[in-house]
Formats: structure tokens, sequence, C-alpha cells
């Protein structure tokens, strides 16, 4: 898990933080601002849109960097930032084609389950929860109950009855 503050921007007296962020970064939505500070000079270039609702490209307004970012707000809470090459954001503006690190909602949440840890629900069949596993069954028919767990951070039984409800 990525436990790096992103506090302050970086060394060279940026008014971004893209310089302290690795190439591929979590930051955790709301508590202590962190996201609000690295997103300040973020500006959405290209919303994926459609059913891939949590994957847009961003460019910081600083120092032009492109970020693809998956913004996990269901089971992890974070937005998870993978830096780009020029040529490979100006892809996805003028021809629509994305990098598949976070072409499914599967993929982002194994990147979740790798660098972060999954919200802890008092409500056993939330809402959220359900809804998640019902898009990782219908995005991927054979993927198993003990998968599903695994990604939701939840029991294998909880997982079954989220299926089910």
């Amino acid at each position: 898990m990525d436990e790096r503050s992103y506090d302050t921007p970086d060394e060279t007296g940026s008014s971004c933080f893209c310089a302290s962020l690795p190439d591929l970064a979590v930051v955790h939505m709301g508590g202590d601002g962190t996201d609000e500070r690295v997103f300040a000079t973020f500006e959405i270039a290209r919303d994926h849109g459609g059913d891939l609702w949590w994957l847009y490209l961003s460019r910081c307004s600083a120092c032009g960097q492109d970020w693809m970012v998956a913004q996990e707000e269901r089971i992890y809470d974070d937005y998870y930032l993978r830096r780009l090459d020029p040529a490979v954001a100006q892809r996805i503006v003028t021809e629509q084609v994305w990098p598949d690190e976070f072409i499914t909602y599967e993929r982002v949440l194994k990147i979740g389950r790798t660098m972060s840890w999954p919200f802890t629900y008092l409500e056993r069949l939330s809402p959220a929860l359900v809804d998640t596993a019902k898009d990782l069954r219908r995005e991927r028919p054979e993927i198993t109950v003990l998968e599903i767990a695994h990604l939701l951070g939840v029991p294998p039984g909880c997982a079954a009855q989220l299926l089910q409800a």
C-alpha cells in the first residue's frame, strides 16, 4: 500500500504535486484534503463516460503532465492515477483509445486491493456492495464468488449473498 503523503508541492517550487507522485499513485478521497490539493491543478481532458463511468484523462494545468484517472468511490474511496506520456494521452483525446490498465472495474478493484484497503460496511447488503458484485459478474460472468469476495474485502458467504440480493 502507498502510505505516502502528498502534503506539499514538489521541491522545484511548482504549484502542482505531479513530480512527487509515483507513476501509479493512489490518492485517498476525503479525510485530510490531500485529494483536493493534488487535484487542484488537474483539468479533465477527456471523460470516458458510458459504462466506464470511473475513467477519465486529466492534464495538470501547472506542468502539463497527463494522468489517466480511475475514480473508485464504492469500495476503496480512492483515485488511482497513471502517469501518461504525451503520445498515449493524445491517442485518448483524438481516437478514444485508452490503455488497458483501468479499462474494467475489476482491474480497478484489483489495483485497489493491492494499493489500498476496502471500506468496512456496517450494512452487510449495502447497495454499493450489491451493485459492485453484480457489476463484476456482468462484466465477467465467469468470475467466482471467491474472486468477488477478495476484491470487495468481504467473506465469501457475504459475496454470495450480494449476488443473490
